[in-house]
């Protein structure tokens, strides 16, 4: 093979996608054990594991929502097929009504989601939420460690939120499909 048409091959290779259900196959085959994987517009990207911080916070807002709803409706670090081609997890959910059986999340399942950022809060409130807001989840928010703020998203419409504020840490946040409220520190 000449060089020209090694580079033809090679570029091709570069711009391989996959679908969601070629990324699942994968996934079931062991080929991303021991790593944490999404699927992003056919592109597979590696994840950072999350550190303690970020654990705790997670588990302490599964807490505070568990005190609001029944437990069958909140889930955390779960997949969400969102299309063909795009396959995220999120850090904490509340689902519209309990979810059967063992399998990925669809936007429709989907209430509220809640990402927690300490070193991902660019990719966050820019690839997540135009993902979240394609697949019309109602409410997202993006509990920001760094600036210690929760940025609250609503209303998607044609692939983004057209509602946003920033509640402090502390603040009350009311959460969708709860009568009640809760604070992130």
């Amino acid at each position: 093979m000449n060089s020209s048409a090694r580079s033809l091959c090679l570029d091709r290779q570069a711009k391989a996608r996959f679908t969601t259900a070629e990324f699942l196959r994968m996934g079931e085959s062991g080929a991303f054990d021991g790593m944490k994987i999404e699927l992003v517009g056919g592109k597979l990207e590696r994840m950072d594991l999350p550190l303690a911080g970020h654990a705790a916070r997670q588990a302490k807002i599964g807490i505070r929502l568990s005190r609001l709803l029944p437990e069958t409706r909140i889930t955390g670090g779960v997949g969400i097929d969102l299309d063909d081609a795009t396959v995220i997890g999120c850090d904490v959910a509340v689902l519209r009504e309990p979810v059967e059986g063992n399998r990925l999340l669809i936007a429709d399942d989907l209430l509220l989601v809640i990402e927690v950022a300490e070193t991902s809060v660019a990719r966050d409130t820019t690839m997540k939420r135009f993902a979240y807001a394609r697949g019309r989840i109602p409410h997202y928010w993006v509990v920001d460690g760094i600036r210690r703020i929760v940025h609250v998203y609503a209303n998607p419409l044609e692939g983004d939120y057209t509602r946003f504020h920033s509640v402090g840490f502390g603040e009350t946040l009311d959460v969708p499909g709860a009568d009640g409220t809760i604070t992130i520190d």
